[in-house]
């Protein structure tokens, strides 16, 4: 159920222009909150080759098996939780409708 609302609520945000929308091509700027939260170590581009991100072994966001392995759920859980790596936990920093939104620039790098 939390999917769904995940996955329509980001829909939603996108149709209606929201404070969270992307822009429709490739070449965009990721959001503030993503360049705030994400691009440090997951660079803006989320290839993952910023120092840190080297650095930790970052995810790299543009590789196709991660995109096509990785369901929204599972990084809706990693962006709240964070990970066992060195990927910290966001669920008391941010509101769903941020996590929800910063899955969406997640997926954005597989465009």
């Amino acid at each position: 159920m939390f999917v769904r609302s995940v996955a329509a609520a980001v829909f939603l945000s996108f149709a209606a222009g929201g404070v969270w929308a992307l822009a429709a091509d490739a070449g965009a700027r990721p959001s503030p909150l993503f360049l705030q939260k994400c691009a440090k170590c997951h660079g803006e581009d989320g290839r993952a080759q910023t120092p840190k991100g080297k650095k930790l072994k970052a995810q790299d966001f543009t590789d196709p098996d991660f995109q096509q392995h990785k369901s929204d759920s599972r990084l809706v859980e990693a962006i709240t939780n964070g990970t066992d790596k060195d990927m910290p936990a966001f669920g008391k920093l941010l509101t769903p409708q941020e996590i929800e939104s910063l899955l969406g620039v997640v997926r954005s790098f597989s465009r």
